[in-house]
């Protein structure tokens, strides 16, 4: 690609005095059509006055560097270019009004700064899929629901789903409300139970109503609070390990046997129960689906280490969805200079996949938008990896994947963790769900 490249000026027209225009894409007159897909990049570094534009309008918009060649045109365009191994042309414009010498510098400026990123680089998508299979099913579920519902039966979700925002708009497109309480759900109404459940007082209130139900909770979430049911029946004390992060299904299992259950964010916990008088010969412990089985490990060599006789669930019903995901996200940010989380700024699961990537003390830096991406955090980057939260649109990656394809030669790979049964196991263990196809629950 070095080889290729050339920074050049050209005489253009279509360019008025007081604004700046980023190419889109150029006419050379010798490379033919010169792609630009990193443009949205150079127009949000000059619209965050990277260099300062003073006040100049900036305007995305395709080039002709031929019809001037004869240096006949009223404005300069500054761009560079390379070729591909398939021999297309890309690279990065600007162009100014001949009379406006500074912006024209402006143009040479910040051009200069990006053609120094050009290089060919790594990509690697760490758990390109956001959303469990859980949860998935719980929203194509909902949407068939809709489908099948009559024109003038409403459908609810009781709270909302724990998913991507793409599917969430999906069932809101499909006309899906979602209700924090039944009160907003009319008799005629239909109830979808979203897949970490809800908790046992609004299964009652629906059926004493007669709502139309649909019962989308995971197999596994719907395992853990029967198992919270039958050791607070048997008399035990009920532990629940729900990590530092809320989950939406700890209210839905607590609200099993409210009077039996404990619950524990951190291994540190484990000697603070003594408080609360239980008895070390009737106390069972829970994992709470949604959180890493790393993290619940060190809490239960932590319950086990002071209680030797609690009980628990068999290892077959944990969830190891989050576990996977984290393990995605630290195996991708070891392996490379930059990682890149998209998603909302307030998003708590960008906030959490960031942690991860930041745990190999790699950098680490969170895109809203795929102009967030600013040139310092690209310098001496030859490797990025590319996390989704579900905050993140899924048109997100596509757009960051097509400007990053504009600075250079990219090559894209996805990594994933997938924790399944072991090899010559054919399905669940005893009592335990399966997915269709025989698949044992535990990814």
């Amino acid at each position: 690609m070095n080889r290729t490249m050339r920074v050049e000026r050209f005489s253009v027209s279509g360019v008025r005095p007081g604004e700046i225009v980023v190419a889109t894409g150029t006419t050379h007159p010798e490379r033919g059509t010169v792609g630009s897909p990193a443009a949205p990049l150079l127009a949000a570094a000059l619209g965050r006055g990277e260099p300062d534009p003073g006040g100049r309008r900036i305007r995305l918009h395709p080039m002709d560097a031929t019809a001037e060649a004869s240096g006949a045109g009223d404005a300069v365009l500054v761009m560079v270019s390379y070729l591909e191994l398939d021999g297309r042309a890309v690279g990065l414009g600007a162009a100014a009004h001949a009379d406006d010498r500074a912006a024209v510098d402006i143009c040479t400026e910040v051009v200069a700064q990006w053609a120094g990123l050009l290089r060919s680089r790594r990509l690697l998508v760490a758990a390109p899929e956001p959303d469990c299979a859980g949860a998935r099913a719980g929203v194509e579920a909902t949407l068939r629901a809709a489908r099948e519902a009559r024109r003038d039966v409403p459908v609810y979700v009781y709270g909302r789903p724990v998913a991507a925002v793409d599917r969430i708009a999906r069932l809101t497109e499909a006309g899906v409300a979602f209700a924090d309480d039944l009160d907003a759900a009319p008799d005629s109404g239909v109830v979808v139970f979203p897949p970490h459940g809800v908790p046992l007082p609004v299964r009652a209130e629906a059926a004493a109503r007669g709502l139309g139900v649909v019962d989308t909770t995971c197999p596994l979430a719907a395992l853990a609070h029967r198992d919270v049911e039958a050791y607070a029946h048997r008399g035990d004390t009920v532990v629940l390990m729900t990590g530092a992060r809320d989950t939406a299904g700890e209210c839905v299992s607590v609200s099993q046997a409210p009077e039996s259950v404990l619950t524990m964010r951190d291994a540190a916990q484990a000697s603070d129960l003594q408080r609360f008088g239980v008895d070390p010969e009737r106390l069972s412990l829970v994992v709470q689906t949604g959180i890493s089985v790393d993290d619940a490990a060190g809490m239960i060599t932590a319950l086990r280490e002071r209680y030797p006789r609690v009980r628990g669930q068999h290892y077959d019903a944990l969830c190891y969805a989050a576990t996977d995901r984290a393990a995605a996200v630290r195996s991708v940010a070891e392996a490379v200079d930059l990682t890149l989380v998209l998603g909302a700024a307030d998003d708590p699961d960008a906030g959490h996949l960031e942690a991860e990537a930041a745990a190999g003390g790699r950098a680490v830096r969170r895109l809203a938008a795929a102009g967030d991406l600013t040139a310092a955090w690209l310098t001496g980057v030859n490797a990025i990896g590319v996390v989704p939260a579900r905050s993140a649109p899924g048109a997100l990656m596509p757009q960051v994947l097509d400007a990053l394809a504009g600075l250079g030669p990219l090559s894209v790979t996805n990594r994933e963790v997938r924790t399944g049964p072991r090899p010559g196991v054919d399905g669940a263990a005893p009592g335990l769900p399966a997915l269709p196809g025989g698949t044992v629950v535990d990814a």
